[in-house]
């Protein structure tokens, strides 16, 4: 099967990219400014111009869209609702009709954070209620991607650890990069998430486009933690300092946005229905980056 990954210059869409081409996907790499990762065929997605996404699909002739890309910095979300609906919502929303014009297969990702945190673990059925500009895009992102191909698929992924792609780091990342720098973390006591890792992810992507489902499906770690839990757990399992973490409560940080106390995912939908099982944490935290990409 030949699937395009969207934004696979980033974050999750590069580690995407990396683990559906070794499994033996055909894959092409949609990339806009950061580059992709070596392996899958590159291809420039301009995502200002409305014939660059027409025109990528027909060149590269997959069979189906894993579409990864997003602007998923939530503080420049804050920032530029602007970017963040274009990136976000629209650019969900074009796809989404190219491929129902084309009649491939979507798979389209979005996060934990379209939850306002109360009543965890969250299920599929439960009412979104997103509390910050990137939340209430990935939203509005998700209901154009289903209006524009009802088949299409919508994977809420937790929380982030393990090894990334790209300048940007993983959770975990962000907690052996800050100690390796001389920092000392501070993390909340008070959020809680379920990690997941994107060799998980990735599993879960391969069997909704090889077996189908549509809707959406809830993929989060087997393991609720708070983000000092998780610097706690990923200090332990790469041998670093625990001492150095500091933590802290949301409410000794207030910000312009508040943040939601807990967004742990119920992914049994994804357990019964695709067979799918994240791997253990600990597993995952050990593959983190002990450096920054150069």
């Amino acid at each position: 099967m030949r699937v395009l990954v969207t934004g696979a210059g980033g974050l999750v869409g590069g580690r995407l990219a990396v683990l559906l081409h070794a499994s033996g996907f055909e894959t092409l790499a949609g990339y806009h400014n950061a580059p992709p990762p070596a392996g899958p065929r590159p291809l420039r997605l301009e995502i200002e111009e409305e014939a660059s996404l027409a025109r990528l699909l027909d060149q590269g002739r997959p069979s189906a869209v894993v579409h990864a890309a997003a602007l998923a910095e939530v503080e420049r979300c804050r920032q530029r609702p602007d970017l963040a609906a274009a990136a976000n919502q629209h650019l969900a929303g074009r796809i989404a009709r190219a491929c129902r014009e084309r009649d491939l297969r979507l798979v389209a990702l979005s996060t934990d954070l379209v939850f306002s945190g109360q009543q965890a673990p969250l299920g599929e059925r439960d009412t979104a209620r997103p509390l910050s500009v990137y939340g209430r895009t990935k939203l509005a992102g998700e209901e154009a991607v289903l209006a524009e191909h009802p088949e299409a698929a919508v994977a809420r992924i937790a929380l982030v650890v393990g090894r990334g792609y790209g300048r940007r780091a993983t959770a975990s990342e962000g907690v052996v990069w800050a100690l390796g720098s001389g920092r000392r973390p501070l993390l909340f006591g008070d959020e809680y998430r379920t990690p997941v890792d994107p060799e998980s992810i990735a599993q879960a992507v391969a069997r909704l486009l090889e077996r189908g489902g549509g809707g959406r499906f809830h993929l989060g770690g087997p393991e609720r933690l708070s983000r000092y839990e998780l610097g706690r757990r990923v200090a332990q399992a790469l041998g670093l300092d625990v001492s150095r973490l500091l933590a802290s409560r949301q409410a000794d940080l207030p910000g312009d946005e508040p943040r939601p106390a807990d967004v742990s995912l119920d992914s049994t939908r994804a357990r019964r229905e695709l067979g799918w099982e994240p791997r253990p944490l600990d597993a995952a935290l050990r593959e983190s980056r002990l450096f920054p990409a150069g």
